[in-house]
Order: structure tokens, then sequence, then C-alpha cells
């Protein structure tokens, strides 16, 4: 496996927002996220980078999830 996994705190510092902004990008599905279980999100690292490089678009192509 070779994707670096970050967590909201992680992603939160990159953006330079609030952790609990992170979680409501998450769940507005405007932010790449990767669901673990109900409630905790994990975020891949490269999507997160292409996601900023396109300036962060509210379209997001794939959403991944992992049961």
């Amino acid at each position: 496996m070779g994707q670096r996994v970050l967590i909201a705190d992680e992603v939160a510092e990159i953006l330079r927002v609030d952790r609990q902004r992170v979680y409501e990008l998450a769940r507005q599905h405007k932010i790449p996220v990767i669901r673990v279980g109900e409630r905790q999100y994990r975020f891949d690292a490269e999507a997160i980078r292409l996601w900023i490089e396109g300036g962060g678009s509210d379209e997001i192509s794939s959403n991944r999830e992992a049961n």
C-alpha cells in the first residue's frame, strides 16, 4: 500500500482551517474523503494535493469509501 493516508488534523493544517471545517467539507462531499465506518474519515494525501491544485473544486469525481 503506497498511498499516504491523512487524518483530519493533518488536512486542517495543510489547508490552514479548523478541523471542524475539514469534517464539514467531507460531509458535504466537497473534499476527497475515504470513509472508514460511519463516523471516521481519512484522506488520501495525493487526492488532497490534486484537489488543492485544482483550486479546491466542489466537483469531486471520485469519492472512495472503505467499509
